[in-house]
């Protein structure tokens, strides 16, 4: 009995690694938007109850197995599948929105019992958000924090008081305890630039100079803290101010944008500045929680990619159209732009960036050279050799 336990850990342990069980028949049947629908048959003991519901919980581990396995890749870490073994394995009916058992019975001296299952894809996504693994999945986004400030005191005619650095270092520091990358954007007079950019309303400049600094993701933030009228506190006469952040949060490479929010607090008194910080805690968590839902609709459903294809003619670059069409999870394939050799190419697909790219390098009759990947964008050449 305790070597039988023992062999079946294992396997249960190689399904980690493995995608098809050795005594699992699994398949991935049909999904949408908060659920997906499989296969799967789990053993256990033959010849008791016991047995049978052993059976069912290892089909159920299965199913969420399946599930899990949408969003690991070969950088997670042993720690990270430490905690998904901890976290959700052992509480695995609770990411189960329904099953129907599809057979059971005696089979090769074990007890089987196969269901369809559809598993609770948001909910084991938000979960798995905590581990850090929807972020290793987008290959780990890197991030720049800009914040300019409109801090006007309406006494002096609107003239802009001294920025806030506060707020800015506060989101960075939570970004970095979530496990994000951070991009400081470097010399002063760099971050003066984008700032300035972002005051004139240019947030599609703003993205390309955070790009060329090496960020994913923009966040652009303001803070507005308005003269709102002396006050009296404790007999004397004290100016306030209001609070208030905005947030926007921008891919840099096809400007879409990820989220979109503010908070206010009651004004408070020019030094005063903790409102400020827990209107910024409360609106980065709802950025973070947005970031990653996006994320999560990136990985699990079709998103789309820029292919920017160079040193190709007009022929090839129409034969490289139909190639991509003909990978398996790409949806519509449409030409941007073609000058000068270059094609700029959107492609809708259901997976992250580096599977895409491993796909367009595998192809074969257009040999292409992957040459770079970066946010959303593969940057591909024409190989000429033969």
């Amino acid at each position: 009995m305790g070597r039988f336990f023992f062999t079946l850990k294992v396997i249960v342990l190689l399904s980690f690694v493995v995608p098809c069980s050795l005594l699992a028949q699994d398949s991935h049947q049909d999904s949408d938007a908060e659920g997906k629908k499989v296969v799967v048959t789990g053993t256990g003991e033959n010849g008791s109850a016991k047995g049978r519901d052993q059976a069912l919980d290892d089909a159920l581990r299965r199913a969420v197995e399946q599930g899990v396995g949408v969003y690991i890749t070969s950088e997670t870490t042993v720690e990270q599948m430490m905690l998904v073994e901890d976290r959700i394995y052992s509480e695995s009916r609770g990411y189960i929105r329904e099953y129907t058992i599809v057979r059971e019975g005696e089979k090769n001296g074990l007890y089987e019992v196969q269901i369809s299952a559809v598993v609770k894809m948001a909910k084991l996504a938000k979960d798995l958000e905590s581990i850090g693994i929807i972020i290793r999945k987008k290959q780990n986004p890197r991030i720049m924090v800009v914040l300019y400030s409109r801090e006007v005191d309406s006494s002096f005619f609107g003239v802009a008081l001294q920025g806030n650095r506060n707020a800015e270092n506060q989101i960075e520091g939570i970004l970095l305890a979530k496990g994000f990358q951070a991009v400081d954007a470097g010399q002063v007079k760099r971050k003066k630039q984008i700032e300035a950019i972002l005051l004139q309303d240019d947030p599609a400049m703003a993205n390309k100079l955070a790009k060329d600094f090496g960020a994913e993701v923009l966040v652009e933030g303001e803070v507005r803290r308005e003269f709102a009228g002396d006050r009296r506190v404790m007999g004397r006469s004290m100016r306030f101010f209001s609070n208030e952040i905005r947030l926007k949060a921008f891919e840099t490479d096809t400007g879409k944008l990820l989220f979109s929010g503010f908070q206010t607090r009651p004004p408070s008194g020019v030094e005063a500045t903790l409102p400020l910080e827990e209107a910024t805690a409360k609106l980065t968590a709802e950025m973070i929680s947005g970031i990653l839902e996006q994320w999560r609709k990136d990985v699990y459903q079709a998103s789309n990619f820029q292919l920017i294809l160079s040193g190709a003619s007009y022929g090839e670059m129409s034969n490289v159209l139909e190639r991509v069409r003909e990978i398996r999870g790409v949806g519509a394939v449409t030409l941007r732009s073609y000058q000068s050799g270059i094609a700029q190419i959107n492609v809708n697909f259901k997976g992250v960036l580096q599977d895409l790219g491993e796909k367009i390098s595998q192809l074969q009759g257009p040999k292409l050279e992957i040459t770079g990947l970066q946010g959303n964008t593969i940057d591909v050449k024409l190989s000429k050799s033969l």
